[in-house]
């Protein structure tokens, strides 16, 4: 079968829209001309032809733009037209606003002038109006149901005036909750909300919409309009919920109206299902009922004499899968499993056929009573469903792997936002799913890189590291680092095998991973991965915005982690990786590099320093890396045979595959790049870039893989000398990445400035100018040019929002929620929380209220409780305790060099008193003349460490400080203490939180 596609030059007589015309064939055949200012958004109906296509428009009075309206449905065919501030009462009839082929649906506005919803609905579909109290209480909305073949649509159309009131908000916020769990499967609701103080990226505003956002968020509401829809202000939205548009485009302003228009393209056809084909199958193995003793007796009785006798690699590794294979065909044969997009299509078979025959008998009597039948099934379905989600989650929940599997489980109930049912490429729109895979597969092997001769790399070391020691032991913790998945590599082995096939699975790796080194060849089984497309942001029908992710086989990753750690640890021990690299390696991470960021930003600000940061985006960094140079920095390094050869061979010859769902791609051939997703690539990666901070004497750079970022200060008067420091080590960074066959992402690339907001720099690299950023995404943390980090407050509450409404959406036990609530939720909360402690009182407040709701709505009925007595019930610590406990136990492992910092930190020391009580392993306080540097981590909790009492700062070990630490914040005295909290205040949880 060809793939269905839409182009947008299918026909020559079709010209290119200009802002002004558009050309198209009318049903006569004759070539008419609109002139109207429509041509931008035509021109998206043409692309978006085989769509569900749902055009918004604000009309500021219909009745005397109809005409235009009746010429704009005409030639675009959108699916259905939602029209705001129609400004129709019941005295304009219905004759006066009809058009052909659509039937129009109206909630009129009688009291006074203005407002009103219209919808226009294809004749092609059946349409039942919505009879819900909690939605058709909300002034000027209109709801609609449509009927698919197979699938039903909820559309609300909504009119919120600029001059709505609380109480019209809190009908708004209940209509969302409602319309969430009405019985359809996708839910959009649409129209001018006239909301111009609310940021949709980050889903904050004023106060008074507080309830508003937060209902929104917490039942899993998405808006997807960001661009202004009148003056700068993006006042029409469009909020979908268990579907994510193809498109979502403003275009031009309606007749004399001051809005634009807005066309929402979802992913579905409009006469048909929104995922018609077959979602297709598999073939896989069945772990849930495996006897992992008899996997490992059966193991044990294979005939490997063979295995043990000879050194050919080849022959162990054809031994090995075949012996591995023969045991788990006993046990767990493989099956057809027929793949399912939605877990809630499921009915049973005796349920659907009573469906069928009640639904038979209806047509053919037209007796109503059977109508009440039916309801009454489709009630016991629903309960079936629950009942099934239910003992999903109780089974998970009693599992030795509950987190795990509760996680898995969460991720399943969520999955129908990763589906990808078009691709739009080239101006045309694919649907076939053989067809996307193989344009996903194109996109990640489309790379040249030039041929490079590399020369002489002067030695960076006298040491050298030759060989990889394999032991028992090393294999076996490599084994325990995996997590206990069923989902199977290229290979057809999933990593649960390895984790319970017994103590002889460590042996059998042990000969052959020493052969694998000693011969210096990487089995040629291994070099073939599956690619899976990523989603990363923007729009989700455009490759370009997919990372890919290699799924390698299960037994090469653990080989590759015995390798990575002695690797790395050579590394180090040898300091041949810049301190300013803070990805991949021990004792590094984000939080590592986020603190030497911010502790040089403030160390700058307090001396009254302007500081430039440039940020630095390398375009597909991980596939453009040049094999030869590699090979050549890694000899450079220390690194002989046969471990070089080893790694030779790991990269070389290399074929990926790229999935989706169930249809694989054409295999492709790999000649650069390291293998993202595999343990090894981005250590290699991290040695390929390590020369990159040599561009920089003037600048600070803070690697993070290849997030680069460099800062620059100096005091207003030097201004000049460090612009031209600038420019030269721009030219030197632009011949690094010239050599090393890697080129910037220029769009991405930009520049902020802390401590003057109104710099402007002319900053170029390759001839391009750099974008001034007034706020920056970095590494999860979002800073802006006055450190205050509100953004970053609205996004994670923004985030743990959803997921909280997620998690209470789909389990029903307290226990999962509060489990799911720590392992997916909190980490948000609490990421980098030496840089939460210095939120303003009311962000932190912010943050710490996401909690509160999720108490109370946990909770239920008991959530009259105190916040206080909710968490205990919970087994909960609020969120400002937590963070004061990790705070301080990050500030051990600094001072203590369990963390990686590239300034050293000063350790704290003992303080020569005559009184000696209470004086061993202070830290010294620095006197600050800025807020940002007061404010800082260092300052706040050296401070903080000083009053803890001398025992706790004299543990030894980390453990013995964990446990010491949180003996003590027990204790509300021994708090009162450290957060300087008055002893009388009843609201020790508050307080606390605004001081820590």
């Amino acid at each position: 079968m060809a793939p269905r596609t839409t182009s947008l030059h299918t026909n020559s007589d079709v010209q290119t829209p200009s802002p002004t015309s558009f050309s198209f064939i009318n049903s006569c055949g004759a070539d008419a001309q609109i002139d109207l200012g429509y041509g931008d958004i035509l021109s998206q109906f043409v692309v978006s032809r085989d769509l569900f296509t749902i055009l918004l428009i604000n009309a500021r009075s219909l009745i005397n733009k109809i005409s235009e309206l009746r010429t704009l449905l005409l030639v675009a065919k959108p699916t259905v037209a939602l029209i705001t501030e129609s400004w129709c009462s019941s005295s304009v009839l219905d004759v006066h606003i009809g058009i052909d082929d659509y039937t129009v649906h109206r909630a009129n506005r009688d009291c006074k002038r203005g407002g009103g919803c219209l919808i226009y609905i294809h004749n092609s579909f059946v349409v039942s109006k919505v009879e819900d109290e909690t939605m058709n209480n909300v002034p000027d909305s209109l709801w609609v149901v449509l009927h698919g073949d197979k699938y039903k649509l909820l559309i609300g159309c909504v009119y919120r005036a600029p001059s709505a009131t609380k109480e019209t908000d809190a009908l708004l916020a209940k209509s969302f909750a409602h319309a969430s769990s009405f019985s359809a499967n996708y839910k959009i609701i649409a129209g001018d909300f006239n909301l111009p103080e609310v940021n949709w990226l980050t889903s904050s505003g004023p106060q008074r919409f507080d309830e508003l956002l937060a209902t929104i968020d917490c039942y899993g509401w998405q808006q997807h309009v960001q661009t202004p829809t009148r003056g700068d202000n993006i006042l029409d939205l469009v909020f979908c919920h268990d579907t994510i548009p193809v498109s979502t485009y403003v275009g031009n302003r309606f007749s004399s109206s001051d809005h634009r228009m807005v066309l929402c393209s979802l992913p579905f056809s409009p006469l048909n299902t929104g995922n018609k084909q077959d979602s297709g199958s598999t073939i896989c193995r069945s772990y849930k009922y495996t006897d992992w003793g008899l996997v490992q007796e059966l193991i044990r009785l294979c005939q490997w004499d063979d295995y043990f006798t000879t050194d050919s690699l080849e022959a162990l590794v054809t031994l090995f899968y075949r012996n591995v294979t023969l045991c788990l065909d006993t046990v767990a044969p493989n099956k057809i499993v027929k793949l399912s997009r939605h877990r809630t299509e499921y009915i049973p078979r005796a349920h659907r056929n009573k469906l069928r025959k009640l639904k038979k008998q209806y047509y053919s009597t037209k007796d109503i009573s059977l109508l009440l039948s039916i309801h009454e099934s489709l009630e016991s379905i629903k309960r079936l469903r629950s009942q099934k989600d239910l003992d999903e989650e109780l089974t998970a929940l009693e599992s030795t792997s509950k987190v795990y599997n509760l996680t898995a489980l969460l991720k399943k109930r969520m999955q129908s936002a990763r589906e990808i049912p078009y691709l739009l490429h080239d101006k045309v729109i694919y649907n076939e799913p053989a067809t996307i895979c193989e344009l996903f597969s194109d996109w990640f092997a489309n790379f040249s890189l030039e041929t490079h001769m590399p020369g002489e790399t002067a030695p960076l070391t006298i040491s050298s590291l030759e060989s990889i020691v394999f032991t028992n032991q090393l294999i076996v913790q490599a084994i325990k680092s995996l997590k206990p998945s069923t989902s199977t590599g290229p290979d057809g082995l999933a990593s649960i095998i390895f984790k319970n096939s017994g103590c002889d699975i460590p042996l059998l790796l042990l000969k052959f991973f020493s052969i694998s080194m000693d011969t210096g060849t990487y089995p040629s089984e291994w070099k073939t991965s599956f690619i899976i497309p990523h989603y990363k942001s923007g729009d989700r029908a455009n490759v370009r915005n997919y990372r890919p992710i290699n799924i390698t086989p299960v037994i090469s990753r653990i080989m590759e982690k015995v390798v990575k750690d002695q690797l790395s640890d050579y590394l180090i021990r040898e300091d041949l990786v810049t301190r300013s690299q803070h990805g991949f390696l021990k004792n590094r991470s984000c939080v590592t590099c986020h603190f030497d960021f911010f502790n040089c930003i403030t160390s700058n600000r307090e001396a009254r320093k302007l500081v430039v940061v440039l940020y630095f985006d390398i375009s597909r960094a991980f596939d453009m890396v040049s094999h030869s140079i590699l090979f050549e920095k890694l000899y450079s390094c220390g690194i002989r045979n046969p471990l070089l050869n080893w790694l030779k061979s790991f990269l070389s010859n290399r074929v990926q595959i790229t999935k989706v769902g169930s249809v694989l791609s054409h295999p492709r051939q790999i000649s650069s790049g390291v293998v993202q997703g595999s343990v090894l690539g981005p250590l290699l990666f991290t040695v390929y870039i390590n020369s990159i901070c040599k561009c920089f004497t003037s600048g600070k750079p803070f690697l993070y893989a290849d997030d680069l970022k460099v800062v620059y200060s100096c005091y207003t008067h030097e201004l000049s000398d460090m612009v031209d420091k600038i420019h030269l080590e721009l030219s030197s960074l632009a011949t690094w990445c010239a050599e090393s066959c890697l080129n910037f992402n220029i769009d991405k690339c930009g520049w902020i400035c802390i401590g003057n907001s109104k710099l402007d720099l002319n900053l170029e690299i390759n001839g391009r100018k750099l974008a001034k950023l007034n706020s920056v995404v970095d590494l999860g943390i979002r800073y802006s040019s006055n450190l205050t980090f509100a953004e970053q407050t609205d996004y994670a509450r923004r985030k743990t929002r959803r997921l909280i409404g997620c998690i209470t959406r789909n389990f029903f036990c307290c226990e999962t929620r509060v489990l799911l609530y720590k392992v997916c939720v909190r980490p948000i909360l609490e990421y980098c929380p030496f840089i939460l402690s210095g939120l303003r009182q009311n962000d932190k407040l912010k943050l710490e209220g996401v909690q509160r709701q999720f108490t109370s709505r946990t909770l239920g009925l008991e959530s009259s409780l105190e916040y206080h007595e909710r968490c205990v019930r919970l087994r909960l610590e609020p969120l400002w305790k937590r963070r004061l406990k990790l705070n301080l136990i990050f500030y051990y492992k600094l001072t203590n060099l369990l963390l990686h910092s590239s300034e050293p930190i000063t350790k704290p020391t003992a303080v020569v008193s005559y009184n000696l009580r209470n004086h061993h392993n202070l830290a010294a306080i620095e006197h600050c003349q800025t807020y940002v540097r007061y404010n800082f981590f260092l300052n706040k909790f050296s401070v903080i460490w000083n009053r803890l009492p001398a025992n706790v700062r004299d543990a030894n070990t980390l453990p013995v400080f964990i446990s010491s630490v949180t003996r003590l914040l027990k204790d509300d005295n021994a708090l009162i203490r450290l957060t300087l909290t008055p002893s009388f205040s009843p609201y020790i949880d508050i307080l606390s939180c605004l001081n820590v």
